[in-house]
C-alpha cells in the first residue's frame, strides 16, 4: 500500500474506539478502554486472562493492533468482551 492511500485510510479511524458486530448481529461501537480476554500467551500476557486495550492502531499491512500495558498486540490474539 502506498503512503498517500495509507494517509487517507487512517482519515477515517480512531485510535479510542473501534467498530464491532455484537452477538445480536448488531453494529457496535466501543470506545477505549475496551475489555479483551487473550485467546493464548503472547509477550507478557497469559491466555485466558482479561486486559483492558487502552489504544486501537493500524499496522502498515493494515492489520489492527491493540495497545496493552503500553506495549502493541495484533488483534487476533484477543477476543473482545462487548458490553450485553
Amino acid at each position: 500500500m502506498k503512503k498517500q492511500e495509507l494517509i487517507q485510510l487512517l482519515k477515517y479511524s480512531s485510535p479510542t474506539s473501534i467498530w464491532v458486530v455484537s452477538y445480536k448481529n448488531e453494529l457496535q461501537e466501543l470506545q477505549c478502554p475496551i475489555k479483551v480476554i487473550a485467546i493464548k500467551d503472547i509477550g507478557g500476557l497469559k491466555q485466558g486472562k482479561i486486559y483492558s486495550v487502552t489504544y486501537i492502531k493500524l499496522a502498515t499491512n493494515l492489520k489492527v493492533v491493540f495497545i496493552i500495558k503500553g506495549q502493541p498486540y495484533f488483534y487476533y490474539h484477543f477476543e473482545i468482551l462487548t458490553p450485553r
